[in-house]
């Protein structure tokens, strides 16, 4: 039996933005487009990091009408990924296993 692995949800955002909108999202977010690229390898984020992340996407799926998807702090980070108060907020969008590996 085969499990299915998770997308990884900044590498795919990454993936779909153009230079200028990660210009823009880390600028939101307050980090670096090399710490999103340490992200997209699977390295975790903070709790706090991880929310401005989020809240920035959103920011910036609303501006792109949706082109960009909106990265979830569960999606980031371990604290976040188990976290009752995370699934209660996001619903049945932190029906997920972490990026990456175990949360």
């Amino acid at each position: 039996m085969t499990t299915k692995k998770k997308p990884n949800a900044i590498k795919i955002w990454m993936a779909a933005a153009t230079t200028a909108e990660q210009e823009e999202m880390v600028a939101l977010a307050g980090t670096t487009r090399g710490c999103l690229y340490q992200y997209v390898s699977n390295r975790k984020a903070s709790s706090e990091r991880a929310a401005a992340i989020e809240e920035a996407t959103k920011q910036m799926a609303k501006k792109s009408k949706g082109r960009l998807p909106v990265v979830y702090r569960t999606d980031l980070s371990t604290a976040c990924s188990q976290c009752h108060f995370a699934r209660k907020c996001i619903g049945a969008k932190a029906d997920f296993d972490l990026v990456g590996g175990e949360a």
